[in-house]
Protein backbone atom coordinates (compact mmCIF):
# COMPACT_ATOMS: atom_id res chain seq x y z
CA UNK A 1 0.00 0.00 0.00
CA UNK A 2 1.17 2.88 -1.04
CA UNK A 3 1.90 6.01 1.15
CA UNK A 4 -0.27 8.97 0.96
CA UNK A 5 0.71 11.81 -0.92
CA UNK A 6 1.03 14.55 1.63
CA UNK A 7 -1.11 17.50 0.33
CA UNK A 8 1.35 20.56 0.80
CA UNK A 9 3.19 18.49 -1.92
CA UNK A 10 0.49 19.34 -4.43
CA UNK A 11 1.54 23.31 -3.17
CA UNK A 12 5.28 23.08 -3.69
CA UNK A 13 4.91 21.92 -7.67
CA UNK A 14 5.21 24.08 -10.20
CA UNK A 15 2.15 25.05 -11.88
CA UNK A 16 1.67 23.64 -15.56
CA UNK A 17 -0.35 24.88 -17.95
CA UNK A 18 -2.20 22.78 -20.32
CA UNK A 19 -1.20 22.42 -24.29
CA UNK A 20 -4.58 23.92 -26.18
CA UNK A 21 -2.42 24.33 -29.25
CA UNK A 22 -3.40 28.39 -28.42
CA UNK A 23 -1.05 30.89 -30.12
CA UNK A 24 1.80 32.25 -28.04
CA UNK A 25 1.27 35.24 -25.22
CA UNK A 26 2.52 38.55 -26.01
CA UNK A 27 5.14 39.20 -23.37
CA UNK A 28 4.56 42.32 -21.06
CA UNK A 29 7.31 43.50 -18.37
CA UNK A 30 7.76 42.18 -15.67
CA UNK A 31 5.82 45.18 -13.62
CA UNK A 32 2.70 45.09 -15.49
CA UNK A 33 0.93 42.48 -13.74
CA UNK A 34 1.54 44.00 -10.58
CA UNK A 35 0.73 47.45 -11.27
CA UNK A 36 -2.41 46.64 -13.13
CA UNK A 37 -3.77 45.13 -10.46
CA UNK A 38 -2.80 47.90 -8.07
CA UNK A 39 -0.33 46.29 -6.66
CA UNK A 40 3.36 48.12 -5.49
CA UNK A 41 5.57 47.42 -8.65
CA UNK A 42 8.20 44.60 -8.05
CA UNK A 43 11.59 44.29 -9.52
CA UNK A 44 12.31 40.77 -9.34
CA UNK A 45 16.31 39.75 -8.53
CA UNK A 46 18.41 37.60 -11.69
CA UNK A 47 18.07 33.90 -10.69
CA UNK A 48 21.34 32.16 -11.53
CA UNK A 49 19.10 29.16 -13.96
CA UNK A 50 16.55 30.50 -16.07
CA UNK A 51 13.02 28.97 -14.77
CA UNK A 52 10.19 27.90 -16.78
CA UNK A 53 7.68 30.93 -17.14
CA UNK A 54 4.35 29.63 -15.19
CA UNK A 55 6.95 29.72 -12.20
CA UNK A 56 8.73 33.11 -12.80
CA UNK A 57 4.83 34.33 -13.22
CA UNK A 58 4.08 32.51 -9.48
CA UNK A 59 7.09 33.98 -8.03
CA UNK A 60 5.93 37.94 -8.80
CA UNK A 61 2.29 36.84 -7.75
CA UNK A 62 3.87 35.22 -4.41
CA UNK A 63 6.52 38.21 -3.48
CA UNK A 64 3.98 40.91 -4.67
CA UNK A 65 1.02 39.14 -1.75
CA UNK A 66 4.23 39.01 0.77
CA UNK A 67 5.07 42.57 -0.07
CA UNK A 68 1.14 43.66 0.72
CA UNK A 69 1.22 41.96 4.12
CA UNK A 70 4.12 43.59 5.52
CA UNK A 71 3.79 46.24 7.86
CA UNK A 72 3.97 49.60 6.14
CA UNK A 73 6.85 51.89 7.73
CA UNK A 74 5.69 54.48 10.06
CA UNK A 75 6.41 57.67 9.03
CA UNK A 76 8.80 59.66 11.15
CA UNK A 77 6.87 62.24 13.48
CA UNK A 78 9.45 64.56 13.68
CA UNK A 79 8.90 65.05 9.99
CA UNK A 80 5.33 65.11 9.98
CA UNK A 81 3.82 68.90 9.67
CA UNK A 82 0.91 69.16 12.51
CA UNK A 83 -2.47 69.79 10.69
CA UNK A 84 -5.11 71.97 12.83
CA UNK A 85 -8.16 70.40 13.44
CA UNK A 86 -10.51 71.13 10.42
CA UNK A 87 -13.51 73.20 12.08
CA UNK A 88 -16.87 73.17 10.38
CA UNK A 89 -17.59 77.22 8.81
CA UNK A 90 -20.86 78.54 10.59
CA UNK A 91 -23.15 81.16 8.53
CA UNK A 92 -23.00 84.66 10.43
CA UNK A 93 -26.05 84.78 12.43
CA UNK A 94 -25.47 88.32 13.44
CA UNK A 95 -24.65 91.76 11.43
CA UNK A 96 -22.64 94.29 13.51
CA UNK A 97 -21.87 97.64 12.69
CA UNK A 98 -18.75 99.55 13.57
CA UNK A 99 -18.81 102.74 12.78
CA UNK A 100 -16.24 105.21 12.28
CA UNK A 101 -14.28 106.13 15.75
CA UNK A 102 -14.41 109.99 17.00
CA UNK A 103 -11.00 110.79 17.52
CA UNK A 104 -9.34 108.48 15.57
CA UNK A 105 -6.16 109.00 13.08
CA UNK A 106 -6.71 110.42 9.49
CA UNK A 107 -5.89 107.05 7.92
CA UNK A 108 -8.72 105.09 10.62
CA UNK A 109 -6.15 102.95 11.80
CA UNK A 110 -8.16 102.39 15.36
CA UNK A 111 -11.41 102.49 13.14
CA UNK A 112 -9.58 99.31 11.12
CA UNK A 113 -8.30 97.99 13.63
CA UNK A 114 -11.84 97.10 15.71
CA UNK A 115 -12.97 96.04 12.94
CA UNK A 116 -10.67 93.56 12.21
CA UNK A 117 -10.81 92.35 15.94
CA UNK A 118 -14.40 91.51 15.15
CA UNK A 119 -14.31 90.10 11.66
CA UNK A 120 -12.50 86.47 13.02
CA UNK A 121 -15.79 85.94 14.37
CA UNK A 122 -17.72 83.32 12.11
CA UNK A 123 -20.95 84.19 13.68
CA UNK A 124 -20.89 87.76 13.33
CA UNK A 125 -21.00 89.46 9.89
CA UNK A 126 -19.37 92.79 10.48
CA UNK A 127 -19.76 95.71 8.65
CA UNK A 128 -17.84 98.81 8.57
CA UNK A 129 -20.02 102.54 9.27
CA UNK A 130 -18.09 105.74 7.78
CA UNK A 131 -19.83 108.11 9.63
CA UNK A 132 -18.88 108.49 13.62
CA UNK A 133 -21.54 109.41 16.30
CA UNK A 134 -20.56 111.62 18.80
CA UNK A 135 -22.31 111.95 22.90
CA UNK A 136 -19.71 114.26 25.25
CA UNK A 137 -22.01 114.73 27.65
CA UNK A 138 -24.94 113.21 29.25
CA UNK A 139 -26.81 116.28 31.13
CA UNK A 140 -28.59 117.33 27.25
CA UNK A 141 -31.79 115.22 27.13
CA UNK A 142 -32.29 117.04 23.66
CA UNK A 143 -28.93 115.58 22.43
CA UNK A 144 -29.01 112.71 24.37
CA UNK A 145 -32.25 111.44 22.64
CA UNK A 146 -30.99 112.68 19.10
CA UNK A 147 -27.61 110.35 19.32
CA UNK A 148 -29.77 107.26 20.31
CA UNK A 149 -32.34 108.20 17.65
CA UNK A 150 -29.84 108.30 15.09
CA UNK A 151 -28.16 105.26 16.05
CA UNK A 152 -31.28 103.24 16.18
CA UNK A 153 -32.37 104.62 12.77
CA UNK A 154 -28.72 103.13 11.42
CA UNK A 155 -28.91 99.72 12.68
CA UNK A 156 -32.92 99.44 11.08
CA UNK A 157 -31.37 101.13 7.98
CA UNK A 158 -28.01 98.73 6.97
CA UNK A 159 -30.66 95.54 8.63
CA UNK A 160 -27.99 95.36 11.60
CA UNK A 161 -28.52 93.86 15.23
CA UNK A 162 -26.36 96.05 16.51
CA UNK A 163 -24.14 98.95 16.43
CA UNK A 164 -20.47 99.53 17.82
CA UNK A 165 -19.80 103.36 18.33
CA UNK A 166 -17.74 105.29 20.32
CA UNK A 167 -14.30 107.63 20.63
CA UNK A 168 -10.82 106.91 20.92
CA UNK A 169 -8.76 108.66 23.61
CA UNK A 170 -5.60 109.09 25.69
CA UNK A 171 -6.11 105.63 27.27
CA UNK A 172 -8.24 103.64 24.52
CA UNK A 173 -10.82 102.98 22.88
CA UNK A 174 -14.43 104.07 24.54
CA UNK A 175 -17.32 102.22 23.13
CA UNK A 176 -20.98 102.02 23.23
CA UNK A 177 -23.20 99.71 21.82
CA UNK A 178 -27.28 100.06 19.96
CA UNK A 179 -29.99 98.17 18.69
CA UNK A 180 -33.01 99.28 16.18
CA UNK A 181 -35.11 99.43 19.23
CA UNK A 182 -35.67 102.04 22.21
CA UNK A 183 -33.77 100.82 25.70
CA UNK A 184 -35.35 98.60 27.32
CA UNK A 185 -34.92 99.49 31.08
CA UNK A 186 -36.83 96.33 32.38
CA UNK A 187 -34.45 94.29 30.19
CA UNK A 188 -31.11 93.84 32.80
CA UNK A 189 -28.76 93.63 29.77
CA UNK A 190 -29.94 96.45 28.44
CA UNK A 191 -26.60 98.66 27.87
CA UNK A 192 -27.65 102.42 26.89
CA UNK A 193 -25.83 105.24 25.64
CA UNK A 194 -24.34 105.60 29.37
CA UNK A 195 -22.95 102.23 29.35
CA UNK A 196 -19.22 102.53 28.13
CA UNK A 197 -16.60 99.90 27.77
CA UNK A 198 -13.24 100.85 28.40
CA UNK A 199 -10.59 99.16 26.21
CA UNK A 200 -6.44 99.45 25.96
CA UNK A 201 -5.36 101.39 22.60
CA UNK A 202 -3.69 97.93 21.75
CA UNK A 203 -6.62 95.11 20.90
CA UNK A 204 -5.59 91.43 21.74
CA UNK A 205 -7.30 88.42 22.60
CA UNK A 206 -8.94 89.62 26.19
CA UNK A 207 -10.38 92.43 24.22
CA UNK A 208 -11.84 90.27 22.07
CA UNK A 209 -13.33 88.03 24.50
CA UNK A 210 -15.37 91.20 26.55
CA UNK A 211 -16.29 92.89 23.20
CA UNK A 212 -17.49 89.65 21.68
CA UNK A 213 -19.24 88.57 24.86
CA UNK A 214 -20.95 92.55 25.27
CA UNK A 215 -22.11 91.88 21.55
CA UNK A 216 -23.75 88.68 22.69
CA UNK A 217 -25.39 90.06 25.43
CA UNK A 218 -27.14 93.49 23.84
CA UNK A 219 -28.70 91.61 21.08
CA UNK A 220 -32.47 91.94 20.61
CA UNK A 221 -32.92 88.21 18.57
CA UNK A 222 -35.14 89.05 15.84
CA UNK A 223 -36.23 85.45 14.82
CA UNK A 224 -36.15 81.76 15.72
CA UNK A 225 -32.73 81.18 14.42
CA UNK A 226 -31.43 83.98 16.25
CA UNK A 227 -32.77 83.05 19.22
CA UNK A 228 -31.19 79.42 19.08
CA UNK A 229 -28.16 80.90 18.09
CA UNK A 230 -27.67 83.23 21.31
CA UNK A 231 -29.23 80.81 23.51
CA UNK A 232 -26.03 78.23 22.21
CA UNK A 233 -23.64 80.74 21.85
CA UNK A 234 -23.95 83.12 25.00
CA UNK A 235 -23.07 80.04 27.30
CA UNK A 236 -19.80 79.42 25.61
CA UNK A 237 -18.77 83.04 25.41
CA UNK A 238 -18.92 83.31 29.92
CA UNK A 239 -16.11 81.17 30.24
CA UNK A 240 -13.28 82.98 28.96
CA UNK A 241 -15.58 86.29 30.49
CA UNK A 242 -15.26 84.46 33.83
CA UNK A 243 -11.18 83.59 33.42
CA UNK A 244 -10.11 87.60 32.56
CA UNK A 245 -12.78 88.98 35.05
CA UNK A 246 -10.95 86.91 37.88
CA UNK A 247 -7.63 88.17 36.65
CA UNK A 248 -7.69 91.62 34.92
CA UNK A 249 -4.32 92.38 33.27
CA UNK A 250 -2.65 94.88 36.21
CA UNK A 251 -1.87 97.29 33.35
CA UNK A 252 -5.26 98.35 32.81
CA UNK A 253 -7.26 100.94 34.15
CA UNK A 254 -9.68 100.98 36.88
CA UNK A 255 -12.22 102.02 34.23
CA UNK A 256 -11.31 98.96 31.79
CA UNK A 257 -10.68 96.49 34.52
CA UNK A 258 -14.91 97.93 35.44
CA UNK A 259 -15.66 96.80 31.94
CA UNK A 260 -14.34 93.64 32.98
CA UNK A 261 -16.53 92.73 35.48
CA UNK A 262 -19.04 95.17 33.91
CA UNK A 263 -19.48 92.65 30.52
CA UNK A 264 -19.41 89.52 32.27
CA UNK A 265 -22.01 90.50 34.29
CA UNK A 266 -24.50 91.62 31.13
CA UNK A 267 -23.13 88.13 29.63
CA UNK A 268 -24.63 86.19 32.73
CA UNK A 269 -27.35 87.77 32.64
CA UNK A 270 -28.42 87.32 29.21
CA UNK A 271 -27.63 83.21 29.70
CA UNK A 272 -29.86 83.49 32.96
CA UNK A 273 -32.97 85.17 30.61
CA UNK A 274 -31.99 82.31 27.96
CA UNK A 275 -31.44 79.06 29.63
CA UNK A 276 -34.33 76.67 30.87
CA UNK A 277 -35.63 77.63 34.69
CA UNK A 278 -33.43 75.15 36.21
CA UNK A 279 -30.04 76.67 35.30
CA UNK A 280 -31.07 80.58 35.67
CA UNK A 281 -30.55 80.92 39.33
CA UNK A 282 -26.92 80.43 39.40
CA UNK A 283 -26.03 82.45 35.91
CA UNK A 284 -28.24 85.41 38.36
CA UNK A 285 -26.13 84.93 41.03
CA UNK A 286 -23.02 85.12 38.83
CA UNK A 287 -24.12 88.17 37.52
CA UNK A 288 -24.78 89.73 40.81
CA UNK A 289 -20.85 88.88 41.82
CA UNK A 290 -19.78 90.89 38.86
CA UNK A 291 -21.59 93.82 39.07
CA UNK A 292 -20.58 93.92 42.98
CA UNK A 293 -16.77 93.15 42.25
CA UNK A 294 -17.08 96.19 39.53
CA UNK A 295 -18.60 98.06 42.57
CA UNK A 296 -15.14 97.37 44.56
CA UNK A 297 -13.34 99.12 41.77
CA UNK A 298 -14.63 102.54 42.31
CA UNK A 299 -13.30 105.38 43.53
CA UNK A 300 -14.89 107.50 45.83
CA UNK A 301 -12.55 110.59 45.04
CA UNK A 302 -12.30 110.35 40.96
CA UNK A 303 -15.01 108.63 39.90
CA UNK A 304 -18.41 110.82 39.58
CA UNK A 305 -21.29 109.11 41.34
CA UNK A 306 -23.66 108.42 38.81
CA UNK A 307 -20.64 105.44 37.82
CA UNK A 308 -21.88 103.93 40.80
CA UNK A 309 -25.34 104.79 40.24
CA UNK A 310 -25.14 102.62 36.99
CA UNK A 311 -23.73 99.60 38.92
CA UNK A 312 -26.73 100.00 41.36
CA UNK A 313 -29.00 99.41 38.20
CA UNK A 314 -27.26 96.34 36.32
CA UNK A 315 -27.18 94.97 40.02
CA UNK A 316 -31.20 96.07 40.55
CA UNK A 317 -32.29 95.19 37.58
CA UNK A 318 -31.08 91.34 38.08
CA UNK A 319 -32.73 91.03 41.08
CA UNK A 320 -35.78 92.26 40.03
CA UNK A 321 -35.59 89.96 37.15
CA UNK A 322 -34.31 86.73 39.05
CA UNK A 323 -37.50 87.74 41.32
CA UNK A 324 -40.37 87.48 38.38
CA UNK A 325 -38.83 84.76 36.62
CA UNK A 326 -37.81 82.40 39.40
CA UNK A 327 -40.61 83.55 41.72
CA UNK A 328 -38.73 81.42 44.32
CA UNK A 329 -37.98 83.62 47.07
CA UNK A 330 -39.54 86.29 44.98
CA UNK A 331 -40.35 89.13 47.59
CA UNK A 332 -36.80 88.76 49.46
CA UNK A 333 -35.29 89.13 45.72
CA UNK A 334 -37.49 92.24 45.24
CA UNK A 335 -36.46 93.77 48.41
CA UNK A 336 -33.07 93.56 47.67
CA UNK A 337 -33.73 95.18 44.45
CA UNK A 338 -35.80 98.18 46.01
CA UNK A 339 -32.65 98.85 47.87
CA UNK A 340 -30.69 98.89 44.56
CA UNK A 341 -32.83 101.08 42.27
CA UNK A 342 -33.02 103.63 45.48
CA UNK A 343 -29.50 103.82 45.71
CA UNK A 344 -29.25 104.13 41.84
CA UNK A 345 -31.31 107.13 41.71
CA UNK A 346 -29.67 108.59 45.01
CA UNK A 347 -26.68 108.20 42.69
CA UNK A 348 -27.51 109.81 39.76
CA UNK A 349 -28.48 113.36 39.54
CA UNK A 350 -31.60 114.91 38.22
CA UNK A 351 -29.25 117.42 36.71
CA UNK A 352 -26.61 115.42 35.17
CA UNK A 353 -28.14 112.48 33.40
CA UNK A 354 -31.87 113.56 33.55
CA UNK A 355 -32.89 110.58 31.21
CA UNK A 356 -31.33 108.13 33.10
CA UNK A 357 -32.50 109.81 36.41
CA UNK A 358 -36.27 109.37 35.34
CA UNK A 359 -36.03 105.86 33.91
CA UNK A 360 -34.57 104.57 37.35
CA UNK A 361 -37.31 106.28 39.22
CA UNK A 362 -39.84 104.98 37.03
CA UNK A 363 -38.21 101.54 37.69
CA UNK A 364 -37.93 102.14 41.06
CA UNK A 365 -42.00 103.03 41.46
CA UNK A 366 -42.23 99.59 39.63
CA UNK A 367 -40.57 97.53 41.89
CA UNK A 368 -41.90 98.98 44.78
CA UNK A 369 -45.59 98.04 43.47
CA UNK A 370 -44.95 94.59 42.58
CA UNK A 371 -43.35 94.14 45.85
CA UNK A 372 -47.07 95.50 47.53
CA UNK A 373 -48.41 92.82 45.41
CA UNK A 374 -46.28 89.97 47.26
CA UNK A 375 -46.04 91.55 50.54
CA UNK A 376 -49.30 94.10 51.00
CA UNK A 377 -47.31 96.93 52.55
CA UNK A 378 -49.55 100.12 51.81
CA UNK A 379 -46.12 102.28 52.17
CA UNK A 380 -44.43 100.89 49.27
CA UNK A 381 -47.76 102.24 46.51
CA UNK A 382 -47.17 105.91 49.00
CA UNK A 383 -43.34 105.71 47.97
CA UNK A 384 -44.14 104.34 44.30
CA UNK A 385 -46.27 106.92 43.56
CA UNK A 386 -44.11 109.69 44.69
CA UNK A 387 -41.51 108.06 42.40
CA UNK A 388 -43.75 107.17 39.44
CA UNK A 389 -44.32 111.12 40.00
CA UNK A 390 -40.97 112.12 40.05
CA UNK A 391 -40.30 110.63 36.66
CA UNK A 392 -42.98 112.98 34.88
CA UNK A 393 -40.55 115.82 35.50
CA UNK A 394 -38.89 114.87 32.98
CA UNK A 395 -40.94 112.24 30.55
CA UNK A 396 -43.68 115.42 29.66
CA UNK A 397 -46.63 114.53 27.40
CA UNK A 398 -45.14 117.16 25.54
CA UNK A 399 -41.81 115.96 24.40
CA UNK A 400 -42.22 111.96 25.17
CA UNK A 401 -45.99 111.14 24.79
CA UNK A 402 -44.95 107.57 24.67
CA UNK A 403 -42.74 107.43 27.88
CA UNK A 404 -45.48 109.45 29.57
CA UNK A 405 -48.16 107.29 28.95
CA UNK A 406 -46.24 103.95 30.22
CA UNK A 407 -45.89 106.06 33.61
CA UNK A 408 -49.18 107.01 33.18
CA UNK A 409 -50.13 103.68 32.86
CA UNK A 410 -47.85 102.61 35.86
CA UNK A 411 -49.44 105.00 38.18
CA UNK A 412 -53.01 103.88 37.42
CA UNK A 413 -52.44 100.48 38.47
CA UNK A 414 -50.77 101.32 41.39
CA UNK A 415 -54.06 103.56 42.54
CA UNK A 416 -56.29 101.08 41.68
CA UNK A 417 -54.23 98.44 44.14
CA UNK A 418 -53.85 100.88 46.43
CA UNK A 419 -57.81 102.06 46.04
CA UNK A 420 -58.88 99.09 46.56
CA UNK A 421 -56.71 98.00 49.67
CA UNK A 422 -58.18 101.35 51.52
CA UNK A 423 -61.73 100.51 49.82
CA UNK A 424 -61.28 104.41 48.37
CA UNK A 425 -64.09 105.48 45.52
CA UNK A 426 -61.83 108.47 45.30
CA UNK A 427 -58.42 106.75 45.35
CA UNK A 428 -60.47 104.46 42.37
CA UNK A 429 -61.49 107.48 40.45
CA UNK A 430 -58.26 108.46 40.01
CA UNK A 431 -57.12 104.91 38.48
CA UNK A 432 -59.83 105.75 36.06
CA UNK A 433 -58.88 108.97 34.98
CA UNK A 434 -55.64 108.24 34.58
CA UNK A 435 -56.02 105.33 32.20
CA UNK A 436 -58.82 107.77 30.81
CA UNK A 437 -55.79 109.94 29.99
CA UNK A 438 -53.42 107.58 28.87
CA UNK A 439 -55.82 106.44 26.23
CA UNK A 440 -55.59 109.72 24.42
CA UNK A 441 -51.89 108.71 23.80
CA UNK A 442 -52.51 105.07 22.88
CA UNK A 443 -54.44 104.18 20.09
CA UNK A 444 -55.98 100.49 18.60
CA UNK A 445 -54.18 101.30 15.46
CA UNK A 446 -51.03 102.14 16.52
CA UNK A 447 -50.00 100.42 19.92
CA UNK A 448 -52.39 98.22 20.15
CA UNK A 449 -51.30 95.48 22.58
CA UNK A 450 -50.40 99.21 24.81
CA UNK A 451 -53.95 100.30 24.49
CA UNK A 452 -55.47 96.92 25.25
CA UNK A 453 -52.96 97.02 28.27
CA UNK A 454 -54.37 100.34 29.62
CA UNK A 455 -58.03 99.16 28.75
CA UNK A 456 -57.74 96.02 30.90
CA UNK A 457 -56.53 98.61 33.84
CA UNK A 458 -59.49 100.47 33.04
CA UNK A 459 -62.03 97.84 33.42
CA UNK A 460 -60.61 96.54 36.29
CA UNK A 461 -60.43 100.22 38.07
CA UNK A 462 -64.13 100.43 37.07
CA UNK A 463 -65.20 96.78 38.57
CA UNK A 464 -63.28 97.85 41.90
CA UNK A 465 -65.13 101.09 41.82
CA UNK A 466 -68.36 99.72 41.25
CA UNK A 467 -67.68 97.28 43.88
CA UNK A 468 -66.35 99.89 46.73
CA UNK A 469 -68.66 102.46 45.54
CA UNK A 470 -71.76 101.10 43.73
CA UNK A 471 -73.63 101.67 40.63
CA UNK A 472 -74.12 98.97 37.45
CA UNK A 473 -73.15 101.88 35.24
CA UNK A 474 -69.12 101.14 36.49
CA UNK A 475 -69.78 97.60 36.02
CA UNK A 476 -71.24 97.42 32.49
CA UNK A 477 -68.59 99.69 31.67
CA UNK A 478 -65.57 97.60 32.66
CA UNK A 479 -67.67 94.54 30.84
CA UNK A 480 -67.15 96.38 27.51
CA UNK A 481 -63.38 97.58 28.32
CA UNK A 482 -62.41 94.26 28.97
CA UNK A 483 -64.07 92.37 26.57
CA UNK A 484 -62.46 94.78 23.69
CA UNK A 485 -59.09 94.10 25.36
CA UNK A 486 -59.54 90.12 25.30
CA UNK A 487 -60.19 90.76 22.07
CA UNK A 488 -56.69 92.69 21.05
CA UNK A 489 -54.82 90.33 23.06
CA UNK A 490 -56.03 87.40 21.72
CA UNK A 491 -56.00 88.59 17.92
CA UNK A 492 -52.09 89.33 18.53
CA UNK A 493 -51.50 86.01 20.01
CA UNK A 494 -50.65 87.63 23.67
CA UNK A 495 -51.19 84.70 25.79
CA UNK A 496 -50.08 85.94 29.15
CA UNK A 497 -52.35 89.06 29.29
CA UNK A 498 -55.45 87.37 26.93
CA UNK A 499 -55.68 85.18 30.54
CA UNK A 500 -55.36 88.09 33.08
CA UNK A 501 -58.37 89.97 31.17
CA UNK A 502 -60.39 86.87 30.56
CA UNK A 503 -59.86 86.54 34.78
CA UNK A 504 -60.98 89.79 34.89
CA UNK A 505 -63.60 89.94 32.75
CA UNK A 506 -65.41 86.61 34.29
CA UNK A 507 -64.92 88.53 37.71
CA UNK A 508 -66.90 90.86 36.07
CA UNK A 509 -69.40 88.83 34.59
CA UNK A 510 -70.62 87.15 37.89
CA UNK A 511 -71.11 90.17 40.07
CA UNK A 512 -73.45 91.27 37.50
CA UNK A 513 -74.90 87.90 37.46
CA UNK A 514 -74.84 88.02 41.49
CA UNK A 515 -76.58 91.14 41.20
CA UNK A 516 -79.09 90.08 38.85
CA UNK A 517 -80.16 87.04 40.92
CA UNK A 518 -80.57 89.26 44.02
CA UNK A 519 -82.82 91.85 42.67
CA UNK A 520 -86.40 91.82 43.58
CA UNK A 521 -89.00 93.55 41.62
CA UNK A 522 -91.37 95.12 43.73
CA UNK A 523 -94.74 94.18 43.10
CA UNK A 524 -97.75 97.04 42.45
CA UNK A 525 -100.14 95.51 45.93
CA UNK A 526 -96.65 95.61 48.41
CA UNK A 527 -97.54 99.54 48.79
CA UNK A 528 -100.72 99.49 49.71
Amino acid sequence: MSNPEDPRERFKRPLERPNLNLPPRRKEPAEAPAQEAGLPAITPQQPQQQAPAATHGLARLLEAVAKMLQPKPQPDPKQQTPQPPATPTEAPLFTVLVAAMNGDSADGAASQALYKLLEGKTSLKVKPFPRPFQLDVMDDPALTAAVVTNTRHTVAAENADVLVWGDITKDGYRLRLSTASMPDEDRPTTFGPACRLEFPAKLEEPQLHLLYGAILAAIEPANQVQRAGQRRLLPLAAPPLEAIAAKVPVAWSMPQQRTAQLVQGHACAACALVVPPSQAGEWFQRAANAYRAAEKRLNARTDPPWEAGLIHKYLAAVLTARAERLKERAAEYLEEAVKEWRAAAESVGKTTMPQEWAGLQMRLGTALYRLDLLTGDTELLREALQALQAALQVHTRAEAPQRWAEVMHIIAQVLEVYGDQLKSPEVLKRAVDACQSVLEVRSRDRTPLAWAATRNTLGSALFLLDRHGGGVNHLLQAMEVLEEALEVFTTHGAKGPAQVAARNLGHVRKLAEDRKARQVIDPDWAGR
